[in-house]
């Protein structure tokens, strides 16, 4: 996981990371004199106001930059819980005793527990992310329609970026645990169940269901599942 992973994500902290430096250097480089293009009502050529909305504009952009990485934070903890979904599958599918399956079999509750609390502190957390990139959607769409320099548009449009890559690095673990959570069903439907005692297949079977069932990352009639065709659409 963490060789198939680690580019991805590093390249996208260090992409987040650059970025935010190029837009508190921008006023060095461009003629416009803070970091945001932003117009106000007054004069700001002066002293010590000058120095106190660069600040501010410092803040709002390191802000953002700890939001983008905030959501890495959470795909690591999808990608924790889709690694143990996948260890587990490996495990049923290794079992030549009942008391090895037995183990799976509580292995699983205790997983299925972990990836409920995981989803629950977390689902708030892809909310907001998700509302924050969908206005950003929004508005960098009405600036690129609109008759604005290219200045403003470019910003825009690094957050139009950042905001796509921020939903992507979350919604590509998300949809992975959907697959190795229901993967489990078929790797413990392999396993020597059959050969057991009638209490013991019926507990089984409600493994088997329990499976079909994936640990979803979603809030009724708020948040849908988090996954790659959700993120498509």
């Amino acid at each position: 996981y963490i060789d198939s992973c680690k580019s991805i994500y590093i390249y996208s902290i260090s992409a987040f990371t650059v970025t935010g430096l190029l837009l508190l250097l921008s006023p060095i480089i461009e003629s416009h004199p803070f970091p945001i293009d932003t117009e106000y009502p007054f004069s700001v050529d002066y002293q010590p106001l000058k120095t106190i909305i660069y600040l501010h504009h410092m803040l709002i952009i390191y802000q953002s930059y700890t939001q983008v990485c905030a959501n890495i934070f959470v795909a690591l903890l999808l990608w924790f819980v889709s690694a143990r979904c996948d260890i587990l599958s490996s495990k049923f599918r290794a079992v030549t005793e009942f008391a090895e399956l037995r183990a799976c079999i509580e292995e699983h509750q205790e997983l299925l527990w972990y990836g409920k609390k995981v989803t629950l502190s977390i689902r708030f957390v892809m909310l907001a992310s998700l509302t924050i990139s969908t206005i950003v959607i929004i508005f960098t769409g009405c600036t690129f329609l609109s008759r604005q320099p290219m200045s403003v548009k470019s910003t825009f449009l690094i957050f139009f970026i950042s905001s796509l890559a921020k939903v992507y690095l979350t919604a590509w673990p998300a949809d992975h645990l959907l697959s190795a959570s229901t993967n489990i069903a078929h790797a413990a439907y392999d396993s020597i169940w059959y050969n057991g005692k009638v209490n013991f297949q019926k507990n089984f079977v409600h493994t088997l269901l329990r499976s079909q069932q994936p640990i979803a990352v979603n809030i009724p009639c708020m948040l849908p599942t988090v996954s790659l065709n959700y993120y498509a659409s």
